[in-house]
Order: C-alpha cells, then structure tokens, then sequence
C-alpha cells in the first residue's frame, strides 16, 4: 500500500479520530492558549500503527507545524470561536477540525485574540494516558523528532 502525499491533508475520517485536549499557560506577563493534539492509536478497520503516524504527519504538515526542537512558527489564524464552538482550519478544501470541549477561559482567551501554541505528537497515545505516562510520551516523541508545534490565533470573523 503506497501512502497518500504528506502535502494532502488528511480526510475528516481520519480527523474525527483525533483526540484534543486545550489549556492555558499562564505567567505573571501573559497567558498563552494550549492546544494538543494526539491519536489514541488504531481503531477502526485498516488502521495500522503506520497508518495513524502517517495521518498525524499529514495533519502536522497541512498545518505547517515546525519540529519541537525549533522556535515554532507562526502559522497564520488557524482558529475559529463562535460562542462555545471552537474549530481548527488544518487545511482541507471542505472540512475543519473540532476541538471538543474547551473551557469557556480557553475560548474567551483565543476568541481576544491570545496566541494559541498548538503542540501535535506523532506517535499514538491512548486515550487513558495519565499525567506522567503523557509526560514521558512527549519527552520521548520531542526526542525521536516526532514533536511538532506552531502557533496560531483565532480569525476575527467567523
């Protein structure tokens, strides 16, 4: 089986599988939006391993994520916050991405115009990860180079 071009974002199926999570870094000179994204691995009919990592790194590159070890660049106004929806444009010609559930700081936050830093791994994490199992996933993804991240703000009309 060939895989499809890394330049082709990936289809709303494969999307709809992706897990989000938000949060806020705050600090006495700012807050910073946080938007991770991750896989829970292969669950639907040929899903491999493979074909998960392959989906991650075409959503990362539609997105235009820099590696982890980088400054991550700017990526352009990604989002889109309409009351409590919140959605993130990863460049398909006819689909976005939701973000489940941000809490109405997270979407007060970007909706002003905050910086978002959107934080994209590779390799799948399960869904029942705890906080230092997702800790060591991140270090290790950030160490196999497979950590991908850029920073994006909310489009003023949507």
């Amino acid at each position: 089986m060939t895989s499809p071009s890394l330049d082709i974002p990936p289809g709303p199926g494969f999307v709809a599988t992706v897990a989000a999570a938000t949060g806020i870094h705050r600090t006495d000179a700012y807050d910073v939006a946080q938007l991770f994204i991750t896989h829970p691995g292969p669950r639907r009919p040929n899903e491999t391993t493979e074909t998960v990592r392959d989906g991650m790194q075409r959503l990362a590159t539609a997105l235009h994520l820099g590696p982890g070890d980088q400054e991550p660049p700017i990526i352009g106004a990604q989002l889109m916050i309409r009351r409590e929806f919140a959605a993130l444009d990863y460049g398909h010609v006819q689909y976005v991405m939701t973000i489940p559930s941000p809490s109405q700081d997270w979407i007060a936050l970007v909706g002003n115009g905050a910086l978002c830093r959107i934080c994209l791994v590779i390799a799948p994490l399960a869904l029942a990860a705890g906080k230092e199992e997702t800790d060591a996933h991140v270090r290790a993804s950030l160490a196999r180079g497979e950590l991908m991240w850029g920073t994006t703000y909310a489009r003023r009309r949507f």
